[in-house]
């Protein structure tokens, strides 16, 4: 029936069996351990006759280029248009260097970035292939405690999780979605051992409660971190807070009712906004540099020396040029948004509060990464604005452009 769903999942492990240089925190030295696979996930649907592809990979970016190629890679074998493709990454800042950090000096090694997308390629078509008949259970999580903003206890951040259980016609299961929005960033610099951090940890132990593959998603986290909840460090903090955080999902999720799910034709749109981003010619670079000359002497050596750093290579990287994608998707009581980075939680919170009747899942770090995009009252604050390469403002009207563009989807999607 053309309102029947339909899902399938599939998994590649693409752990390097050899050290490797990593993205995140500058490191120098090579990966000398592995605590848990780097993957490619992915998952497929269908829903009143069209079918959507989630592809993603453990990484701590991606770039556009790399996402279009996955995406006509899939397109090409499985004839699912590009609109209806989105690759997404986690965020772990202790994955291989796929692809080079603007303010970073990473190390990319090609042939692993390579075999990263040959693998979500196949990910998706194989993923595409297994569907079958399904049912869907969705439900949300308020997560207590264990993450929150960094800059400000009690500051903007989403705590809802969400997990989306997937079972086949014999009530077997499928696969399942999660998603969370919250740095995977436990492991720190210090740390050469490859892993998907927090994420990574959660998915491991979800997939042996479920019994089936887990595709977990970052959402609006770009302030968002466990800093002020932490109470040990390094593998000790890693492994409580994913216990902590495990336990929560499965005691506190509630289920959520998506009536008209299957009945409402999915709709589908993108919205995209250039950027050119001049550090000489930006008044919040100008007004940090003047701080720096004035109050440096009086901070920390190592905050001073960040910020000159950021700074300087603005500067030389200018101007900036940047798409900032979101692809939307309205599945009748459902909206999915796709975002290009670390996006602060404010902006995220916007998308949801315009939108109370619906449930609103973000999915960060797709398509394309901006760095971070800083809401335009928190503009020069904090770390966020060190590593943003838009101006003050575009973020906001970003969003506020995916908002009037969800906002005419579902005055269409009521008309049909």
């Amino acid at each position: 029936m053309e309102d029947e769903l339909f899902a399938g999942f599939h998994c590649i492990d693409i752990t390097p069996q050899y050290p490797c240089h990593m993205a995140g925190y500058s490191r120098t030295h090579k990966s000398d351990s592995v605590l848990d696979p780097i993957q490619v996930n992915a998952l497929s649907f269908k829903v009143h006759g069209e079918s959507f592809i989630l592809c993603v990979l453990d990484s701590i970016i991606l770039e556009e280029a790399f996402c279009d190629e996955v995406k006509h890679g899939i397109t090409e074998r499985t004839g699912v248009k590009p609109s209806h493709i989105s690759v997404s990454c986690i965020h772990t800042h202790s994955a291989p260097a796929f692809f080079k950090l603007a303010f970073e000096d990473t190390q990319v090694e090609p042939q692993l970035t390579e075999k990263a997308r040959l693998a979500l390629v196949d990910a998706g078509v194989v993923a595409y292939d297994k569907m079958q008949p399904a049912t869907l259970t969705f439900e949300k999580i308020e997560v207590e405690g264990l993450y929150g903003n960094r800059n400000n206890i009690g500051g903007p951040a989403v705590k809802t999780c969400y997990l989306a259980r997937f079972l086949g016609m014999n009530n077997e299961p499928l696969g399942a979605f999660f998603n969370i929005s919250a740095h995977p960033t436990i492991l720190n610099g210090s740390s050469l051992t490859l892993s998907a951090d927090l994420i990574g940890q959660v998915r491991l132990r979800l997939e042996q409660e479920l019994g089936c593959l887990v595709v977990c998603t970052n959402g609006t986290c770009g302030d968002v971190s466990t800093r002020f909840y932490r109470t040990a460090s390094g593998m000790d903090e890693l492994m409580g807070t994913a216990d902590a955080l495990f336990e929560q999902i499965m005691t506190r999720k509630a289920p959520v009712e998506l009536c008209g799910l299957k009945g409402s034709q999915p709709l589908c749109r993108r919205v995209t906004i250039p950027s050119v981003y001049s550090a000489a010619e930006d008044p919040d670079w100008l007004a940090i540099n003047k701080r720096v000359q004035h109050e440096g002497a009086n901070m920390p050596g190592a905050l001073r020396d960040l910020i000159c750093s950021r700074q300087q290579i603005k500067l030389d990287q200018s101007p900036v040029r940047l798409n900032l994608i979101s692809q939307i998707y309205v599945f009748g009581p459902l909206i999915v948004v796709t975002l290009p980075g670390d996006v602060c939680s404010e902006l995220g919170l916007r998308i949801k509060r315009a939108f109370p009747r619906h449930e609103v899942v973000n999915i960060g770090y797709s398509n394309a990464y901006c760095n971070y995009l800083v809401p335009q009252e928190d503009y020069g604050k904090y770390f966020e604005t060190y590593n943003a390469r838009t101006a003050r403002g575009v973020p906001d009207s970003f969003i506020q452009e995916i908002i009037a563009t969800i906002e005419s989807m579902i005055t269409d999607q009521r008309a049909n």
